[in-house]
């Protein structure tokens, strides 16, 4: 087949695997197996940042498996983890034992004596978000042709990324929660769900605190309904100032807080509480009646995977830890 013409229908099954495949995870797994076998070399891989886990970036895509290969590596290990810190691209047709990076992920290196490394980072204006990598080892190269259509290829994956993070902001909008502009309960276990598996691929512990604004409902006999629903709006505007990317923070029902974070990030979510209490305490109605609200709170915490292994029952166990308190 004329090589220009086998250009085109690869890069036509690209585009229709990126239009029709399911964004969540098709694309990913039917991709590198086209880009290995085209390229002729020995492994393909699809690697993603996730916004708030940096350092870190994630193969999201790999053909073929590589067995003791970890999902998650440091931005400054190995030869893919250059092409991300760096955001250039990085062509090696043979790799020299005494360089200082022969390894492509991290030591110890669980690709078997590779002999060639390309890789391409995705990012768009200039922000990093994975990169795509091929490896050989038994001596292939690429041809110049091939590195051009590569670089146009990871010039159109870095666009598709970025369009499917927007869609999934135009999605997590439609969850949120009208009166705190938080996620809903549906939403926020979906969130939490992600999170979980982030923090299962770390070892890490996971903190889900539930948190409760009692009196809401008496409050609001005294006073009008966006009165009630400012003070909704100032417990979710003081999580949100003082949360990192790394928490996730729900409304799950009225006046009930939802919040996950790193076991290492529970003494600052303490602390925002404590001045969320302090300010709820000293809430006044001034220029409607006199006096202070009486709010009465109330909450608990357990921890993943010790309390639970799925992002429902977790939450069913915090709730149920949070009754025995009242």
């Amino acid at each position: 087949m004329d090589r220009n013409i086998d250009l085109f229908i690869l890069w036509q099954r690209i585009e229709e695997l990126l239009a029709t495949q399911d964004p969540e995870s098709g694309w990913l797994n039917v991709l590198p197996p086209m880009l290995k076998d085209w390229s002729n070399l020995s492994y393909a891989f699809i690697t993603e940042m996730y916004p708030g886990v940096s350092p870190n970036y994630f193969i999201r895509g790999a053909f073929p498996e590589v067995p003791d290969l970890k999902t998650d590596h440091p931005m400054e290990s190995g030869l893919a983890g250059w092409v991300h810190a760096h955001q250039t691209p990085l062509a090696k047709d043979s790799l020299n034992t005494s360089e200082n990076l022969t390894h492509i992920f991290g030591k110890p290196e669980p690709i078997k004596k590779p002999s060639s490394f390309y890789g391409w980072p995705l990012a768009y204006y200039r922000k990093p978000i994975g990169g795509f990598f091929l490896v050989g080892t038994k001596g292939e190269t690429l041809s110049p042709g091939q590195k051009e259509f590569f670089n146009a290829l990871a010039a159109r994956l870095s666009a598709h990324v970025h369009h499917m993070r927007l869609h999934d902001r135009v999605n997590e909008l439609k969850g949120l929660d009208f009166q705190t502009g938080l996620p809903h309960r549906a939403n926020f276990l979906n969130r939490l769900e992600r999170l979980m598996s982030l923090m299962g691929v770390r070892k890490k512990k996971l903190c889900l605190k539930i948190f409760c604004v009692s009196g809401l409902g008496r409050y609001s006999l005294t006073h009008t309904l966006e009165d009630t629903q400012a003070v909704l709006k100032d417990i979710a505007s003081q999580l949100l100032q003082y949360a990192t990317e790394k928490w996730e923070l729900g409304h799950v029902s009225y006046g009930l807080f939802a919040m996950a974070v790193p076991e290492e990030n529970l003494e600052d979510l303490n602390k925002c509480l404590s001045l969320i209490k302090k300010s709820l305490n000293q809430w006044s109605a001034v220029g409607r009646l006199t006096g202070q609200a009486n709010f009465i709170f109330h909450e608990s915490e357990i921890f993943f995977p010790d309390d639970g292994d799925k992002p429902e029952r977790l939450l069913e166990t915090a709730l149920a830890a949070m009754a025995e308190t009242v």
